[in-house]
């Protein structure tokens, strides 16, 4: 019997060690610039952008916003930026929009731009507690069309999937992150991040006590323009990145969204696999409604008048 204890003991030791040791393993400080990624913005015009707002979150965090108001509005839309950036990356959607006759709200999520502790939170949860936070007091429960791009289109599935879903009339998804198993996704995220899978792994074996313990810890890297890191968030926590975007089981968030659901994507997207959207969403939600944007990348979808133009008419379409 002590002998059993003993192996036990020793079994239980060693893989303390092995995930100490995983743990230990950072992600990349930087990695190669994604010229796809970067280069779309280079001639974007950003002398209108309103100024910031703020809202006070739940646990007394100003988090920040951009406001494109109309007077004559008869929609409202809220937009979700993707990874690495903030609410500024989607100004020329946002404008547009608002020339459309929109009222148009462009967040900075906590951990991105001038919301909080740039690549970390506080919690997983957190960012759905502050989007409902944003509803409380700046929206005070308007009927309003949640819109996220990439990995903002993940956390919109996430939060579209949960139980505060009805919070907003209808979901879009642009481009989005379905996760990192999905058949969506292109070889190495089209060289876009880097995941420290071996101090993911570690921190995700040890569950809530990883996430509370080591949680903080960075555990991936963008391929950000190095000129513009100042303006961007190079890495994520292992809190973050388990945050901003959809849950782990991507399969269940999608049949699990009740509200009317569009998702739109590149034909030409670096990233992700355009021809793969249609089957999958068929399968898991058939209602939705799936439009591959032609001779679209990944960031032109959000400012090439093309792409935007797509975004402008399947928001005006029931």
């Amino acid at each position: 019997m002590e002998s059993l204890i003993v192996i036990a003991l020793g079994i239980i030791i060693i893989c303390i060690l092995v995930i100490g040791i995983m743990i230990v393993v950072p992600p990349p400080k930087s990695i190669p610039r994604l010229d796809s990624i970067a280069d779309p913005f280079s001639s974007v015009d950003f002398s209108r952008m309103p100024k910031l707002q703020y809202y006070k979150a739940r646990d007394g965090s100003n988090l920040a916003y951009r406001e494109y108001l109309n007077q004559a509005a008869q929609q409202i839309i809220v937009l979700v930026h993707g990874s690495s950036g903030s609410g500024s990356s989607m100004h020329p959607l946002a404008e547009y929009l608002q020339q459309q006759g929109m009222a148009v709200y462009s967040l900075d999520i906590r951990g991105h731009g001038n919301s909080g502790r740039k690549g970390d939170i506080g919690y997983i949860g957190q960012l759905e507690d502050d989007m409902e936070d944003f509803i409380n007091q700046t929206l005070k429960h308007q009927k309003a069309t949640l819109i996220g791009f990439s990995a903002g289109g993940g956390f919109v599935a996430r939060f579209a999937a949960s139980e505060r879903q009805a919070l907003f009339s209808r979901y879009i998804l642009l481009s989005p992150y379905i996760g990192h198993n999905s058949p969506t996704l292109k070889p190495d995220n089209g060289g876009w991040a880097k995941l420290g899978y071996s101090r993911y792994f570690g921190i995700l074996l040890l569950g809530h006590i990883g996430e509370k313990a080591f949680g903080n810890l960075p555990v991936i890297t963008f391929a950000n323009d190095p000129q513009q890191a100042q303006f961007l968030t190079s890495q994520y926590s292992f809190r973050l990145s388990r945050n901003f975007g959809p849950n782990l089981n991507y399969k269940s968030d999608i049949a699990a969204i009740k509200q009317p659901l569009k998702v739109l994507v590149g034909e030409k997207d670096e990233l992700f696999k355009a021809e793969a959207f249609p089957p999958l969403f068929k399968e898991l939600s058939a209602g939705t409604k799936v439009i591959v944007v032609p001779e679209v990348g990944h960031i032109t979808l959000t400012t090439s008048f093309s792409g935007i133009l797509a975004i402008a008419k399947a928001i005006r379409e029931d």
